[in-house]
């Protein structure tokens, strides 16, 4: 599986828990078992692209103030899933908080899958690409296996 595609199927499963948590409104057990699986998505793709992806773009001029908005992106999704673990599950408060961190999390991934995808392809070789893809499927891996102990 190619970077990006990888990169996007974590985009999409993060896209599924919001649409699961919109159909849960209301059951505060659902919602608490699926903000527990959108935090840990959150948190481990976060944590693969700051390892992985990320460092491979960020000496390059092109790139270096995308990418620092987009660590910057992650700091206020980390704020906002740190309120939602405060907050009531299924109340008013709680969907609001919802909803504005999928707003957040939607206008990044527009933009990294965009503006910072087609950086990348313009800076990163078949074989660099292949070499990240290989990298973020270990990173992955080894960072989920450390979260399940």
């Amino acid at each position: 599986m190619d970077l990006y595609t990888l990169l996007k199927k974590d985009h999409q499963e993060v896209a599924s828990l919001f649409k699961q948590l919109r159909d849960a409104r209301g059951s505060r057990e659902t919602c608490a078992q699926l903000f527990t699986q959108l935090r840990e998505e959150l948190e481990l793709h976060a944590h693969v692209e700051e390892q992985v992806f990320y460092p491979a773009l960020q000496e390059a001029d092109v790139t270096q103030e995308m990418v620092e908005e987009a660590l910057e992106d992650y700091q206020l999704v980390a704020v906002l899933l740190e309120e939602l673990a405060t907050t009531p599950k299924g109340s008013a408060a709680w969907d609001e908080q919802i909803q504005v961190l999928e707003e957040n999390v939607q206008e990044y991934v527009e933009v990294e899958e965009s503006d910072i995808f087609d950086a990348a392809r313009q800076l990163l070789s078949p074989e660099d690409e292949a070499e990240l893809a290989e990298r973020w499927q270990t990173a992955r891996q080894e960072q989920m296996a450390r979260h399940a102990k």
